[in-house]
């Protein structure tokens, strides 16, 4: 394909950066870690997009952070993406207020799972619940 070639060159001509997801620890850009993951992952996956000087993105990382440990890894995989070094995933994606949290399901995003600001874990479930995310 392609698009899979734009991403391996891309990747070879930028600076990595480290991105953790659940029970996976890898350094890729950015965006062929969001291709990848997202296109070869046969569960939905919750990114959450971030940035170090956010205030209420300190608030939703606790959040997400407990999500990961109540939802199976089987059921949805959790990624969080640092928006300052990747400028293009915030172009695509139209994340214009942080912290951003959407959903991917056989690598595109879920159409209505987009959320802005800070959330609770109570509906943060009730919001996965809504796209057939179950705990």
């Amino acid at each position: 394909m392609i698009q899979d070639e734009w991403f391996f060159a891309r990747a070879e001509r930028e600076p990595t950066h480290a991105f953790k997801t659940r029970r996976l620890s890898l350094t890729l850009h950015a965006s062929l870690h969001l291709f990848f993951l997202t296109r070869q992952s046969d569960v939905p996956v919750l990114v959450d997009f971030w940035a170090t000087w956010c205030g209420p993105c300190k608030l939703i990382s606790k959040v997400v952070e407990k999500a990961e440990a109540e939802y199976d890894a089987a059921k949805v995989k959790i990624v969080k993406i640092e928006v300052d070094p990747n400028p293009d995933l915030v172009e695509k994606y139209g994340v214009y207020g942080l912290p951003t949290i959407m959903l991917f399901k056989n690598g595109e995003p879920v159409e209505g799972s987009k959320r802005e600001g800070a959330i609770n874990l109570p509906k943060l479930k009730d919001h996965l619940t809504a796209f057939g995310v179950e705990a």
